[in-house]
């Protein structure tokens, strides 16, 4: 082999070994910019959900000391955009008893109402009852086990308590359109009564069944808030279903930092004299809307 050939070949190989490690290095360049960028992420992350943390907290401190003045719920608390830390805060707070809690018996019969009142059909009624009830036994416009495990894909029904108003979507006839129209005016956190002081509309008729009383209730408490010695003089017999203070809250918070998103949907039980826990904790990453809202705050 002649020593030109030798050196062509030589050369060749420099040049290849050369390509070799630039493209390793263009490679390697990559992955750290993305290990950066990753690892830049993950901290605004653990930042926005330790702000989403504090406004849980916040809003919990903040329920102990209503509880304490022994005043009425009367209104949801919003609390903007609060600067806070590396980022911001936003937090809403909700009585749960201003909707008809699916789990309490003693409301069981204004579910039917209700679901007329918002444009829907009161046979649903009977489904709901059915999933949740502990027997066999189909209601006239309800559904069992049997039925259940005959749908593609096959569910069992709780025969319980309902664990969250998204369940309510596995029963027969609903689905998750039906569930959104529905949502609004419904809970299972545990409340028993309805706060005539917050309720829309259409609760306080399923449940007082009377319209006459129902404008009496909101034009009172258009002027200030009710308690419960004004009950009877408004509305008469129905004030066993009614309550002025609730027990359990719906919290939500969201935290921010840059372009970083966290959000937190929890359930808060307060009742007077007691400290308050949180008995139910959803962490997500929330939407934002084409106006640039946050629809977690938009409601449920």
């Amino acid at each position: 082999m002649s020593r030109r050939h030798e050196r062509g070949v030589a050369l060749v190989a420099a040049v290849t070994a050369l390509a070799l490690m630039t493209a390793i290095a263009v490679a390697v360049a990559r992955t750290t910019a993305v290990d950066q960028r990753l690892a830049r992420d993950a901290l605004l992350a653990l930042q926005a959900d330790a702000l989403a943390r504090s406004g849980i907290a916040v809003a919990t401190f903040a329920l102990q000391v209503m509880k304490a003045g022994g005043s009425p719920d009367t209104q949801a608390l919003d609390v903007g955009r609060q600067p806070l830390g590396a980022g911001w805060v936003e937090v809403h707070v909700d009585d749960e008893a201003r909707r008809l809690d699916l789990n309490a018996p003693e409301l069981a019969d204004a579910l039917p109402r209700l679901l007329a009142l918002i444009g829907l059909d009161p046979g649903l009624a009977d489904a709901i009852a059915d999933w949740a009830d502990p027997d066999d036994t189909t209601r006239p416009r309800g559904a069992e086990r049997a039925w259940y495990l005959a749908r593609t894909p096959p569910r069992v029904p709780r025969n319980g308590p309902f664990a969250s108003v998204d369940e309510v979507a596995f029963v027969r006839d609903i689905g998750p359109d039906v569930l959104a129209r529905l949502r609004p005016y419904v809970t299972v956190a545990g409340e028993h009564a309805v706060n005539p002081n917050t309720a829309p509309r259409e609760v306080l008729l399923a449940v007082i069944q009377d319209a006459a009383a129902v404008d009496r209730l909101l034009d009172a408490r258009g002027r200030r808030p009710l308690d419960d010695g004004d009950l009877e003089a408004l509305v008469g017999d129905a004030t066993s279903l009614l309550a002025t203070h609730g027990q359990h809250y719906d919290v939500r918070a969201v935290g921010g930092v840059g372009e970083v998103r966290r959000a937190i949907d929890a359930t808060v039980w307060a009742a007077e004299g007691a400290e308050p826990l949180v008995v139910a904790w959803r962490s997500f990453v929330p939407e934002v809307g084409a106006a640039g809202q946050l629809g977690i705050l938009r409601g449920h």
